[in-house]
C-alpha cells in the first residue's frame, strides 16, 4: 500500500482504499453485520443508508488524513476499549433488532429516503469500522502517508475522500445492486410471524427477519469482544491478506497503465464513479416519490407479522 501511495494521486488514494478494505482488522469482518442491516431495510433504498456508512467511516479515517493525531493515538492507544464498546454496540443493536424498531438520525441531518430506515445503525457501524480499520497498522499507515502527501488542507480532504470511497466501493456496488434488483422483496427474504412469550402472560409478535439480523448481529458483536479480549485485533486470517496482496499487485498495475493521464482527470473519473450512485439514488427517490405510498410499501410479510408487544 506505501508503494501505491508514493504518487499521492486520487487514483491511488482509491485503490489504496480498495485493498484497506482487506487489511487485517478491517470493515471486512463487518460485512455480515452491514449485510444483515441492509437485509432489514428491505422496504427502503439501500444505496442512501451506504452512504450514511461512508460518512460513519469517513468521520474517524478523514481526521487522520487532515493531519489529527490526538485521533490516530487516541485509537492506538485505546483500540481494545473502543473494540469492546463496539461489541456491546452491536449487541444491543441486536437485542433492538428482535422488536423490528428503526434507530433513525435526527431529521436534520438525516439523508434522502431513510426516514424510517436504520440510518443510526448504518451510521454507527461505520463509525466502529472508521474504528477497527484504523487501529490496522496497513491502513493507519495508508491514512498518514495521504496525511504526509496532503499539500494543502483541500488536497487532504480530496485524498481522505478518496480512500474512504475505495474502502466502501464494494458496498455501494451491492447497493445499487441491491435497489435495481429489489432483492429485498424475494422470496427468500419474505418475513413470517413469529411470537416470542415473555413472563406474565406477555409476548412478543416479531418475525423471522428480525431475528436473523438479531443472531447476525449478536454473533458479530460476541466475535468482537473475543477480538478485543484476545489481543489478535491487528491479525487476520492467511486468506485475507492473500487477497489484499492479490489486489495490490493488480491496482499496481492500473496505476502504471493510467500514470500518463493528468491528475484532474483522473479526480473528475473517480467523482464522476461517485455520481453515478448519487443519480442512482435521486432517481430511485423520484421514481418512489411518483409510487403510491401503499404500493411502495407493500410488504411480503403478513400483517401481523409487524412487531408488537402484548
Amino acid at each position: 500500500m506505501s508503494n501505491l501511495l508514493t504518487s499521492g494521486s486520487i487514483l491511488t488514494a482509491f485503490l489504496a482504499g480498495g485493498i484497506a478494505l482487506f487489511a487485517p482488522c478491517c470493515i471486512v469482518f463487518l460485512a455480515p453485520s452491514y449485510m444483515a442491516v441492509a437485509v432489514k431495510n428491505r422496504r427502503w433504498r439501500l444505496l442512501p443508508l451506504t452512504m450514511i456508512f461512508a460518512a460513519g467511516l469517513a468521520s474517524v479515517l478523514l481526521p487522520i488524513t487532515l493531519g489529527m493525531s490526538l485521533v490516530s493515538a487516541a485509537i492506538a492507544h485505546y483500540h481494545r476499549e473502543l473494540y469492546l464498546a463496539g461489541g456491546l454496540l452491536m449487541l444491543l443493536l441486536a437485542a433492538w433488532s428482535v422488536t423490528g424498531r428503526m434507530w433513525s438520525l435526527p431529521s436534520i441531518i438525516r439523508a434522502p429516503d431513510t426516514r424510517r430506515g436504520d440510518s443510526a445503525s448504518f451510521f454507527s457501524l461505520g463509525v466502529f469500522s472508521g474504528v477497527a480499520s484504523a487501529c490496522c497498522a496497513p491502513v493507519l499507515i495508508g491514512v498518514m502517508t495521504l496525511s504526509a502527501l496532503s499539500a494543502n488542507p483541500v488536497s487532504g480532504v480530496a485524498l481522505g475522500l478518496a480512500y474512504v470511497f475505495g474502502m466502501t466501493f464494494p458496498l455501494f456496488v451491492m447497493a445499487l445492486l441491491w435497489d435495481r434488483f429489489d432483492l429485498g422483496s424475494k422470496r427468500i427474504l419474505r418475513a413470517r410471524p413469529v411470537r416470542i412469550p415473555l413472563p406474565g402472560g406477555r409476548h412478543i409478535l416479531t418475525n423471522t427477519i428480525n431475528l436473523g439480523v438479531a443472531a447476525a448481529l449478536a454473533v458479530m458483536g460476541g466475535f468482537v469482544l473475543y477480538l478485543a479480549d484476545s489481543g489478535q485485533m491487528t491479525s487476520g486470517p492467511r486468506s485475507q491478506v492473500m487477497i489484499g496482496n492479490w489486489l495490490g499487485s493488480i491496482f499496481r498495475s492500473i496505476n502504471q497503465a493510467l500514470a500518463p493521464v493528468p491528475e484532474p482527470v483522473l479526480g473528475l473519473g473517480i467523482l464522476a464513479i461517485g455520481g453515478i450512485f448519487a443519480f442512482a439514488m435521486l432517481r430511485d427517490r423520484a421514481r418512489d416519490a411518483r409510487t403510491p405510498t401503499d404500493a411502495r410499501s407493500e410488504s411480503t410479510d403478513a400483517p401481523s407479522s409487524e412487531p408488537h408487544c402484548h
